[in-house]
């Protein structure tokens, strides 16, 4: 055995060429330095350092280098070179890009999401520009490397001179070898969730989380083939789940009989009957489902542990908030960048009044740190997005074309015979609103579909307010309307149109620049909303009406220090998620507090307890607030904060609220498998369409009048 292996080393040194060989380690080190470079550069720019973790870019950077390498070596010497300097300067312009979109957005553009990534380049080309400028020395920096391979393929044509095939045949081993020892090392730490091996394997990690870690070019390339986990046949839910808190219905307690026990001289008293005790009947926020007729529909793997998954769930009960407004219209708005800190008494009184009126949520968290589409998504179906790196869309477009049937349009409609409105003041075409809204039941408006607007980016709150609230308010019949915001958008300084208007407002306030332009922006919506209470008062109907208010996602616009300021405390990765969710319901004549930790996923629940509208509890990724189930606030990257923990999901930080020790056992690695059901249950509800398998075929029917007679019957 030895024997052969000499005489294999002996063969391979006598097919080497010395010069061969040098000139490809001269090329393979060209491009290993010129991307670790890139990438390092790009940690220090997003990420503000390059920490211990940053050895994993270079050892999946050094495998990329030897390939590139070796197939550059398969051209002639002189296309070689055209094709490095090609190359060099698209990723240089590729990494370019990132910085400015995260710059602009707070975020990296995955993949997936290119093409929406330049649209809203594109939209933005003011901010865009502004940045370009802003990041100029950093830019350049970027694009140094186009000027050193121009150089160098000019100086060192010999490095880019056609490869012999054993030269070649040791550069693929060595990158094997090396990708081997780099894989092997991601187990390192574990391979549980949160884990540097499940960033690595795991279906929804994001672009930033991956990025981090193993370098953008590694990102790319694991969205480009998706993710393992993603295409196995493994079961993506971890079962069981926690169960809600459902108590079986209890049978009415004993009653001890009255002691009959007489002394000398006294009478019996005549025997009494006591009534029994009678409990309310308890009745849960579920449809009637037969699983087993569903699963003989179907042989889809998917489908059948969707249905395997939904059935082991215990739906949430009804309580004493179940169809308290059944009769109220409701008004919804998710609102640009909103956030507590654009509630001021002074600056925005009418938002103040509907912060402090009706429902006051304490422990509300706005998942997201950007990304509009995923915000509202998020807000309108109860849903999360799709995080994986199979996906080609956003989840919103995705759902252009699935039923909906708890989207609130849709529930209006198809259980009150409501037509339901819906507006954004901007084009219908961006993020694809002309289709996804319409399919949510709303009959829509949009910047020139039925709006006319005074300025495009952003556009007036109060204009569309003005031009829309005749379609729907009515005294003598029931209404829904939805609107997506725009006045409060980035980039928060005085050449903002909105900002402009409106800064005369707020420049003498104690506060930094762009956090005035923040309040200027935002009191556009505040003008709306005073508009839209006056006609309320004006029509007779406010004191029958409800006006939900919830953020799309963080004000990125802000630094943090900035917001810090406007908000009044030091933030850090949990508190920043902190923000209010307006409930306003006219006529309650004291506000009701509620602890309970809720996001955005939990809007839509609540409303649908509240008006009585049946839904199934198991079919939504968010629970209503007033319910005995499971009450966590989540984060768009898996985080999340309970009453005794907060887990933070990309550094794998547990800050315990509570003393550890009165914690049940495992209480952190459940809810981590609860959120990541319910990340996976959102998924494959909107990829597999698993709504229209369960409704559109007949299978379930929804009738909210036979289920409202009942609860009247038994009052």
């Amino acid at each position: 055995m030895i024997g052969d292996v000499y005489a294999l080393i002996s063969f391979f040194r006598k097919m080497l060429d010395k010069q061969s060989l040098r000139a490809a380690a001269a090329n393979a080190g060209f491009w290993f330095f010129t991307l670790l470079y890139m990438e390092a550069l790009l940690h220090e720019m997003l990420f503000d350092k390059v920490d211990a973790l940053f050895w994993y870019t270079a050892g999946f950077t050094a495998v990329l280098a030897l390939v590139l390498s070796t197939l550059l070596g398969l051209l002639p010497e002189k296309a070689n070179r055209i094709v490095t300097i090609c190359l060099v300067s698209a990723l240089s312009i590729l990494f370019c890009t990132q910085i400015v979109y995260h710059a602009v957005f707070g975020s990296m553009y995955s993949l997936a999401l290119v093409g929406m990534g330049g649209q809203a380049l594109t939209n933005f080309w003011r901010e865009t520009l502004r940045t370009i400028r802003e990041n100029l020395p950093t830019l350049i920096a970027m694009l140094l490397p186009i000027a050193v391979a121009a150089v160098v393929t000019v100086k060192k044509k010999s490095w880019f001179a056609l490869g012999l095939q054993p030269t070649r045949l040791v550069s693929t081993l060595l990158a094997g070898a090396i990708l081997a020892v780099t894989l092997s090392a991601l187990r390192i730490g574990g391979t549980g969730f949160f884990t540097t091996y499940d960033f690595f394997y795991g279906a929804n990690t994001t672009t930033d989380q991956a990025a981090q870690r193993f370098g953008l070019l590694t990102t790319i390339s694991l969205e480009l083939a998706g993710s393992s986990k993603e295409d196995s046949d493994e079961d993506e839910f971890v079962m069981p789940d926690i169960p809600a808190t459902t108590p079986a219905p209890t049978t009415p307690p004993a009653t001890t009989p009255p002691d009959t026990t007489t002394l000398p001289g006294q009478t019996t008293p005549a025997e009494t009957t006591l009534p029994p005790v009678t409990e309310p009947p308890i009745r849960y926020n579920t449809l009637e489902i037969d699983f087993d007729y569903l699963n003989t529909l179907t042989t889809d793997d998917k489908l059948l542990q969707l249905n395997a998954y939904v059935r082991s769930l215990a739906p949430t009960q009804q309580n004493e908030y179940t169809g308290m407004l059944a009769d109220y219209n409701l008004i919804t708005l998710c609102a640009e960048s909103f956030s507590t800190a654009a509630i001021h008494p002074e600056v925005t009184p009418t938002l103040y009044k509907l912060a402090t009126e009706g429902f006051i949520f304490n422990n509300y968290y706005n998942a997201y740190p950007n990304v509009t589409t995923d915000g509202e998504y998020s807000f309108c179906l109860g849903l999360w997005p799709d995080t994986s790196r199979s996906k080609s869309v956003s989840s919103f477009y995705a759902s252009r074309s699935s039923y909906l049937p708890f989207a609130l349009g849709n529930v209006f409609a198809d259980q009150a015979g409501i037509t339901s409105y819906g507006y954004h003041n901007y084009l219908g075409s961006y993020y694809g609103r002309e289709q996804t809204h319409p399919n949510m039941g709303y009959t829509c408006k949009f910047m020139n579909d039925g709006l006319k607007l005074s300025s495009s980016w952003p556009a007036s709150d109060l204009e569309m307010m003005e031009q829309t609230v005749g379609d729907y308010i009515t005294a003598d019949k029931q209404f829904h309307a939805y609107y997506m915001t725009f006045s409060g958008h980035y980039k928060y300084d005085r050449e903002n149109p909105i900002v402009k208007r409106n800064y005369d407002l707020v420049k003498d306030l104690p506060y930094g620049e762009a956090a005035k332009c923040y309040l200027a922006g935002n009191y556009e919506l505040e003008k709306a909303l005073s508009y839209l209470m006056a006609e309320l008062e004006k029509a007779g109907v406010a004191d029958k009406t409800a006006i939900v208010l919830a953020g799309d996602h963080f004000p990125y616009g802000l630094e943090d220090w900035q917001y810090s300021e406007l908000i009044g405390y030091k933030i850090d990765d949990f508190s920043k998620y902190k923000s209010t969710l307006i409930f306003w319901v006219g006529g309650m004549e004291e506000p009701v507090y509620v602890d309970e930790y809720m996001c955005n996923v939990d809007i839509l629940p609540t409303i649908l307890n509240l008006w009585g509208f049946p839904y199934d509890s198991r079919l939504l990724a968010g629970t209503d607030i007033f319910s005995d189930g499971e009450h966590i606030a989540m984060l768009r990257d898996q985080s999340f904060l309970t009453d005794k923990v907060w887990f933070n999901a990309s550094t794998g930080e547990t800050r315990y609220l509570v003393d550890k020790s009165q914690l049940p056992e495992n209480y952190v690695e459940d809810r981590i498998n609860l959120v990541k059901n319910k990340f996976s249950l959102s998924k494959n509800i909107l990829n597999k369409a698993y709504y229209n398998f369960l409704f559109e075929k007949g299978n379930v029917e929804i009738d909210r009048y036979s289920w409202w007679n009942e609860v009247k019957k038994d009052e």
